[in-house]
């Protein structure tokens, strides 16, 4: 799929997932998907010189009681981590029900991502898949410790891993 494409449909349904967001299934209440991958980032650096960095990240996704979708996100260089706590509704990031996949966008720097956790029929496992695409703007980004900037230039999704946890998992 041509990737500017990809990034189109990213940002829109980006800017429609609150207003189209359905109810958790029943299986799923008081349950945390957790999902993780890894990025590979080619970028290159102010003195010229490029390489390839790996960022790791996981989302911790708590369905509430009421199906409210709680995130942990967290994300890690070699130099520092990143973590971050989403409420239901916030526009990065988060992760909402559409039909019965669990779907979450963000939209950056130059990239726009597409989570999408696709789950059995009694909701006892689930699969995952990220895809990323551009999204058009500047691609300079800051190490998650602020002490680095570099310009991106391709961020490729490795395979995700996906699994189902009773009770609040991002509470630990």
């Amino acid at each position: 799929m041509n990737r500017m494409y990809l990034a189109a449909i990213v940002s829109i349904s980006a800017l429609t997932s609150a207003t189209t967001a359905q109810a958790a299934p029943k299986q799923l209440l008081n349950k945390s998907v957790i999902i993780a991958w890894a990025d590979s980032v080619y970028q290159k650096y102010p003195d010229g010189t490029a390489g390839t960095a790996t960022i790791t990240r996981q989302r911790i996704a708590y369905v509430s009681s009421a199906g409210r979708v709680f995130v942990r996100s967290i994300n890690s260089d070699r130099n520092a981590t990143l973590n971050r706590e989403l409420a239901p509704g916030e526009q990065q990031g988060t992760l909402a029900f559409q039909g019965n996949n669990l779907v979450g966008h963000a939209v950056f720097s130059g990239f726009a991502r597409r989570v999408m956790v696709t789950f059995d029929p009694s909701y006892g496992s689930c699969n995952a898949t990220v895809t990323y695409g551009r999204s058009g703007g500047p691609t300079t980004w800051k190490s998650f410790d602020q002490k680095r900037t570099f310009e991106v230039q391709t961020v490729t999704a490795g395979s995700a891993s996906c699994s189902i946890r009773e009770g609040n998992a991002a509470a630990n």
